[in-house]
């Protein structure tokens, strides 16, 4: 009598086990199909997609794929290729899936009938998580990379020492301009700008910070003809939080961005600055600003003022707007703007 417990403990344990490798293999089987139909799909709209068919193991506690020798090419110009792509989940919560991209990787975008090209490189590749519904459909994702550097289309080089960057997309669609399409929060330290680049500081930036979010019907090929189309019909950037600390600079605010005729950068932040006197000066002495020019715009931003810090430097809220090529602080012209060459 007493051997018939352990007997039937020992049937739900084998159902059980039995059950969990049914599941594991189902999952593997899923990620195997999924990562077919994905290239298939790609492939249908003229991309031309490459990999080795990927090594699926982990079991029992993970199912995780490994696809090596990885190229994607899009029709719109954009390139990716990776020495190893790790994609790994436990099989009790499919639904978030974290993943390696190991080895250096290398990404680029390419204006339409070629010409130069806008260029990541991150040696040291990266890793992030990644959140999916019950149809597959991609909810949140976040990425980290450290060392990465970016070649501009004039061949100028810049750096950041990490970025970590966070995206969310709605339960639905946008169907209009004023229905968010994408949430984005984005970190990036440790910034160098190229050399060529008048800064009023010689450093890198320390910390850029931005949380946004992308409005409208959002296309999905970067090309001048689609990005216009969005602009047009009222899609905005709209920014809930930026924050800049570079040098004695510090800066928070928020706004909305958006792009005009010519696809440039228009807008307005409401912002605090801190810093600004010693700012004015380093604009000068780096030619960005004549030194009468700085002088005035010291004299007329600390009259905007009407707070201070702890050592008595001012703090300035007004507007930095961009329209017509140039950023403004309040009424006071600082910079232009580098045009952007969307061909």
């Amino acid at each position: 009598m007493r051997a018939k417990p352990f007997l039937l403990f020992t049937v739900l344990l084998g159902l059980v086990i039995a059950g969990y490798t049914a599941w594991w293999f189902y999952l593997a089987g899923r990620v195997r199909d999924g990562v077919a139909d994905w290239a298939a799909a790609q492939r249908a709209e003229a991309a031309l997609i490459d990999y080795k068919a990927p090594e699926i193991s982990g079991f029992p506690l993970s199912v995780t794929a490994k696809a090596t020798d990885v190229t994607v090419r899009r029709a719109d110009g954009f390139e990716w290729s990776a020495p190893a792509v790790v994609a790994h989940a436990r099989p009790w919560y499919p639904l978030v899936i974290g993943f390696e991209l190991l080895g250096a990787q290398t990404a680029s975008l390419a204006p339409a009938g070629g010409g130069p090209t806008l260029a990541v490189k991150a040696p040291s590749g990266a890793s992030g998580v990644i959140g999916v519904d019950l149809s597959g459909a991609i909810k949140t994702a976040s990425a980290d990379l450290a060392d990465a550097t970016v070649t501009l289309p004039d061949g100028q080089q810049a750096s950041l020492a990490q970025a970590r960057v966070r995206g969310a997309f709605p339960e639905a669609v946008p169907t209009d301009h004023t229905a968010t399409a994408l949430t984005i929060d984005a970190t990036l330290s440790g910034v160098r700008l190229p050399p060529t680049i008048k800064t009023p500081f010689k450093g890198d930036i320390d910390t850029v910070s931005i949380a946004a979010r992308v409005k409208g019907i959002v296309p999905d090929r970067l090309r001048p003809p689609a990005i216009a189309a969005w602009s047009e019909s009222g899609g905005t950037i709209e920014i809930d939080s930026l924050g800049l600390a570079w040098g004695p600079l510090r800066l928070g605010g928020q706004g909305t961005l958006a792009f005009d005729r010519d696809l440039q950068p228009i807008g307005t932040l409401s912002a605090a600055v801190e810093g600004v006197n010693p700012t004015m000066d380093s604009l000068a002495s780096a030619g960005v600003m004549r030194p009468g020019d700085a002088a005035m715009a010291k004299m007329a931003l600390t009259l905007l003022s009407r707070r201070a810090t702890p050592d008595n430097q001012p703090i300035v809220d007004a507007s930095l707007t961009a329209q017509d090529g140039w950023l403004y602080f309040g009424p006071i012209r600082l910079v232009r703007i580098p045009r952007i060459a969307w061909e």
